[in-house]
């Protein structure tokens, strides 16, 4: 993204308000280590959120879950082993529930300290959003972020599956 593009999208531009997921138009994707040796790419379907602004185009709070049973890596197996209760738990904890507070603004978008909640634990996370296109009632932003799986109490050795796991969501909102 350009310099200036980037500076047009500032988080100043998002009107305060309250805003709500496209679920069908969002997408939730993650890579994480596997086995020492490889790289494992995945998805989870984003199900609903919401995100309030106030004047200036600051995040005042955010929610966003996610399907836990619709992870996918494009393996049916390890799809299969996510969902079990040393992993991710989908039968008794289907959602995964992203909150955040008060964003603090950057250069071209957002800096948020948020709490991830799964498999009936929750850890920290920081989340970097820089909006991608604003156009009237309608944002896309991308955040990214680093998620410590440790904190989930996954008891699953490290040379397995990696410690961290690298997180990138593309999520258009409507304000409602």
């Amino acid at each position: 993204m350009s310099r200036q593009f980037a500076q047009d999208l500032a988080p100043a531009a998002v009107a305060a308000g309250t805003w709500t997921i496209v679920a069908p138009a969002s997408t939730a994707t993650f890579t994480v280590r596997d086995k020492l040796v490889s790289t494992v790419h995945g998805s989870l379907p984003i199900t609903s959120g919401t995100v309030v602004t106030e004047a200036g185009g600051r995040v005042v709070r955010a929610i966003i879950e996610l399907h836990v049973a619709g992870v996918a890596t494009g393996n049916t197996h390890r799809d299969r082993d996510l969902r079990k209760p040393r992993f991710l738990d989908a039968a008794a904890h289907p959602t995964i529930i992203v909150e955040a507070g008060q964003t603090e603004p950057q250069d071209a978008g957002w800096t948020a300290e948020a709490r991830l909640s799964a498999r009936g634990a929750s850890c920290p996370l920081t989340l970097e959003v820089t909006p991608t296109s604003v156009e009237g009632e309608r944002v896309r932003v991308r955040v990214t972020g680093r998620l410590d799986r440790t904190g989930l109490g996954m008891r699953v050795p490290t040379f397995i599956v990696g410690r961290f796991i690298e997180l990138d969501v593309d999520v258009l909102f409507e304000r409602t």
